[in-house]
C-alpha cells in the first residue's frame, strides 16, 4: 500500500446572490451569502519542497473563483427566469453566472469539475481533489466527494 498525503485550503469572502426556483418556500426569492469554499487534495508524491500542493500557485483558481463568485448572481440552467437574468447582465445590472444547479450542493459539484482541472494540469496529474465544500454562511454548507 502506498503513502497517501492530504493537504487542505480555504478560500472566503465571495459575496453573490442565488436563488433556488423550485423551492416552496423563502428560498425561492433571490438571495445572498458570502461563499466560501474549502478543499481538500490528496497525493502519494509530495513535491520537492514536500508539499502535497503549492498553495501559492493556486492563483488560477482563485481568479476562477473571484470571476464566478465574487459579487455576481448564480443562476441555475433551467431557471424559468433565465432570460430575464440574462437581459439584466446584459444590461450592467447584475454580473450573471449560469450553473446547473445554483445550490450549494449543486456549486459544490460544479466547482469540483471545474478546478479538478486546473489541479490536474498544474499537477501533471499528482494531486486530485477528494473533497469540496462550499459555505453560503455560519451555519450551512454543502460537501461534494467524488467517487
Amino acid at each position: 500500500m502506498s503513502d497517501k498525503f492530504i493537504s487542505t485550503k480555504r478560500f472566503r469572502g465571495f459575496p453573490c446572490t442565488h436563488r433556488q426556483w423550485k423551492a416552496d418556500s423563502h428560498c425561492r426569492f433571490v438571495h445572498g451569502y458570502s461563499r466560501e469554499f474549502y478543499f481538500e487534495f490528496e497525493c502519494s508524491e509530495l513535491t520537492q519542497e514536500m508539499w502535497v500542493m503549492d498553495f501559492g500557485g493556486l492563483k488560477e483558481v482563485k481568479a476562477w473563483l473571484e470571476h464566478m463568485f465574487d459579487h455576481t448572481f448564480l443562476a441555475a440552467s433551467d431557471d424559468p427566469y433565465l432570460d430575464q437574468f440574462k437581459k439584466l447582465d446584459a444590461e450592467g445590472v447584475i454580473q450573471l453566472r449560469v450553473l446547473p444547479n445554483a445550490g450549494m450542493e449543486g456549486t459544490a459539484k460544479f466547482v469540483y469539475e471545474e478546478v479538478s482541472k486546473m489541479i490536474t494540469k498544474m499537477s501533471d496529474g499528482r494531486v486530485k481533489i477528494i473533497k469540496v465544500e462550499v459555505r453560503e454562511n455560519e451555519k450551512n454548507s454543502a460537501f461534494y466527494i467524488p467517487n
